[in-house]
């Protein structure tokens, strides 16, 4: 009886949160369940007393819908001038449902009621969220809305003040805006120039950074340095180890490349021109998009960098986006194996499984595939864009970043579409989003259809 009262209760709970979307493949569920969400909130954001102004283009409140759900933060106008407290409330809410993920609050709730997770939940959660062997999943998702309300509040307790000594208008709401939307990586902003105006403001930047830092490098790398602290493990897993490395050989080489390059310094002194590349690294690698100087201005080499380290992106169960640094490391490991001609596949001295391996090949390939597609579409829709705005555009669309080179609120009404197609494939993920359109087999294992040799 208390499997069937759970079973019922889980299959409320979860129609509830998905608004009553439910379906067999999971990771169809979760592609129509941010669907629903994003136009949830596109109709909400559609109100009379949403907005300030009355002649706002529907698809500009659609575009900045997905952006908050997807944690993107791209904007095609000024958030703080354009949205009432109402609609900012309501753009916040969808910044914190799209940073956890709609099916982690699920699962939170299913596992708070009926103290375990049953079949379907499980099955949606793990196309989620990425755990590596030896870590609970109920663990990861207690942690994921424990930790978000921790850091939070904690963030909104150092940035407070600091808005009032600035003499920000609202400063509470703007210290909340703030916080909230640093942790969930989401760069959505109510200044109108980003955060620029505090680019020489060292607590805002450090507090801004170390919040899109512990959001971005996840929820396993969180569980694992508190179980560690607790001695429940003697190590932590390789997946951090792995998260720690790449993010901090990312943030030196970026700083330095960007310290390297004159041509956006003006008479900047060594501290401020240190803060800023770090700054700027920090926001593209962690995709929290928020910018302390104009990004209009950089030359085609800073556009590469930034454009490389979005694509990378953060770590998996976190609130960034990118390809993720683990697959990265699992491709790169790949392929120098293979030039060793080696049948294992191996990184840092450790063997990957054949199928970590196969899920990041066909990761990086689809993301790969993605921006191009997108990178394609946009020379169409606003040919006057050059190549490098497009590529940047495009990356930080797919990649949630929100950084921009000032030409998202020049983009044509397609321009824009194809950027909030962008964005709602990279919150959905590009392996839940292909997989949710793909034919499902009933046949897993090797076909016996005729095996035909082709050069490569």
């Amino acid at each position: 009886m208390d499997k069937k009262i759970n079973r019922l209760l889980h299959n409320r709970v979860t129609r509830f949160i998905a608004m009553g979307h439910y379906s067999d493949v999971p990771e169809r569920n979760i592609l129509l369940g941010y669907l629903v969400y994003a136009i949830a909130g596109w109709l909400l954001l559609m109100l009379p007393w949403a907005t300030k102004v009355n002649t706002l283009h529907p698809v500009d409140n659609l575009f900045t819908a997905v952006s908050a759900i997807s944690t993107t933060g791209l904007a095609t106008v000024d958030v703080g001038a354009t949205y009432t407290l109402f609609g900012q409330v309501i753009i916040l809410l969808l910044v914190q449902l799209g940073g956890i993920g709609y099916m982690t609050l699920s699962s939170y709730i299913v596992f708070r009621l009926t103290r375990h997770a049953i079949g379907y939940n499980k099955q949606v959660m793990s196309r989620s969220i990425a755990v590596p062997w030896g870590m609970s999943l109920r663990q990861i998702v207690n942690n994921v809305i424990h930790f978000t309300i921790v850091f939070e509040v904690i963030g909104f307790l150092i940035l407070y003040p600091t808005m009032i000594q600035a003499g920000v208008h609202l400063p509470a709401w703007n210290a909340v805006f703030l916080s909230v939307s640093s942790f969930c990586t989401a760069g959505l902003s109510l200044f109108p120039d980003s955060l620029c105006s505090f680019s020489n403001n060292v607590v805002v930047n450090i507090t801004v950074a170390t919040l899109s830092y512990v959001g971005a490098m996840g929820f396993i790398v969180i569980t694992d340095v508190m179980n560690r602290l607790k001695g429940r493990i003697k190590h932590v897993t390789f997946t951090t180890k792995v998260i720690v490395m790449i993010t901090g050989i990312m943030t030196v080489g970026g700083m330095t490349m960007l310290m390297l390059t004159p041509d956006i310094w003006g008479e900047e002194n060594f501290g401020d021109r240190l803060l800023a590349s770090f700054f700027q690294t920090m926001s593209a690698m962690t995709t929290v998009g928020y910018n302390t100087v104009p990004l209009g201005i950089l030359p085609v080499s800073t556009v590469l960098v930034l454009s490389l380290i979005m694509f990378v992106g953060a770590s998996p169960s976190g609130t960034g986006g990118g390809v993720k640094c683990t697959s990265v490391s699992v491709v790169w490991g790949y392929v120098f194996s293979k030039l060793g001609l080696r049948e294992d596949v191996t990184f840092l001295g450790n063997r990957i499984p054949s199928y970590r391996v196969d899920t990041a090949l066909t990761n990086v390939i689809v993301y790969g595939l993605f921006i191009l597609i997108g990178c394609m579409a946009m020379s169409f829709s606003d040919p006057s864009l050059s190549l490098s705005q497009i590529m940047f555009e495009a990356t930080s669309a797919l990649g949630t970043v929100g950084l921009s080179m000032d030409v998202t609120h020049d983009l044509s009404t397609a321009g824009k579409l194809i950027v909030i197609s962008l964005m709602y494939i990279g919150r959905v993920g590009v392996i839940s989003f292909g997989s949710a359109f793909v034919i499902r087999t009933k046949h897993k294992n090797l076909s016996s259809r005729r095996e035909a040799d082709i050069a490569a």
